[in-house]
């Protein structure tokens, strides 16, 4: 006779509804509301027992389970609009797939690992505790590095740029770097950093030596000279600033094209 302990049941399905919810509303970049993802577990933890408890027919209880994931992302995610709803919608059920398979797999390891040890040296009690362990671990694991990645990435500022130089115009992706404190010492006018080995970088090395500006550099490990050029024209964010743009031997900038002082936005 298999026992079921529906507290062990509860906190599983709460666990896996919680970062299902939150995974989702990472990708769809949305702003985390954490406890209306709370409330959402909560109502999917309650379901997972009554699931149990009160078996009905296959198409009834698939339609039982499309309503309560409706009612979970309504909570959550809070919007109005039926085709981004709809989208939420099946983002969830994917990412709930995904994350059950992986679980499913990771749990099943670690749970042949301690099997033997642990009706060898405990209960049946105990057993199904550390199930219940094993799978409230990895689920606590996957959120924190999946919380931290979101924050590391909202934490970017993101900006685009116009460059105008000699009827040529370049349109690229930077990143805010509060790091870049670069400027001309004469004009004391801002740096923004492009590689050397980029179409804007490239043009501006075979720009005659008089026309370039030169920013010298003092780094943790070496000093220099960068060369740089005041363009026709730059804009921001569709804003035209005041600004020298420098070459760099990076190739690019952890996926950015040019690294803009913070002062320029």
């Amino acid at each position: 006779m298999v026992t079921l302990y529906l507290d062990v049941l509860f906190a599983i399905n709460f666990s896996m509804d919680f970062l299902s919810l939150f995974i989702t509303e990472m990708i769809l970049h949305k702003k985390i509301h954490k406890k209306r993802i709370l409330i959402s577990a909560i109502i999917g933890g309650l379901y997972g027992i009554l699931e149990l408890l009160s078996p009905t027919k296959l198409v009834i209880g698939a339609i039982v389970n499309v309503c309560v994931s409706f009612l979970m992302c309504f909570i959550a995610f809070k919007e109005s609009k039926i085709g981004k709803f709809t989208g939420m919608l099946i983002m969830f059920w994917g990412v709930s797939a995904s994350l059950g398979g992986i679980m499913t797999l990771l749990y099943n390891f670690l749970n042949k690992i301690l099997n033997e040890y642990i009706r060898e040296y405990s209960y049946s009690q105990a057993y199904n505790g550390a199930r219940f362990f094993i799978v409230a671990s990895l689920t606590m694991i996957v959120a924190i590095a999946f919380s931290r990645l979101y924050n590391s990435k909202k934490n970017i500022k993101e900006v685009t740029i116009a460059i105008f130089l000699n009827n040529i115009s370049f349109s690229l992706k930077g990143i805010c770097d509060s790091g870049n404190l670069l400027a001309e010492p004469i004009t004391g006018r801002s740096v923004i950093l492009v590689s050397k080995f980029s179409e804007v970088g490239q043009l501006i090395d075979k720009e005659s030596e008089l026309k370039k500006r030169y920013i010298p550099y003092h780094g943790i490990e070496k000093a220099g000279i960068l060369k740089g050029i005041v363009p026709d024209k730059i804009l921001v964010n569709d804003r035209e600033i005041s600004a020298i743009i420098a070459t760099i031997e990076n190739k690019d900038f952890a996926g950015y094209d040019a690294l803009v002082p913070v002062s320029l936005i």
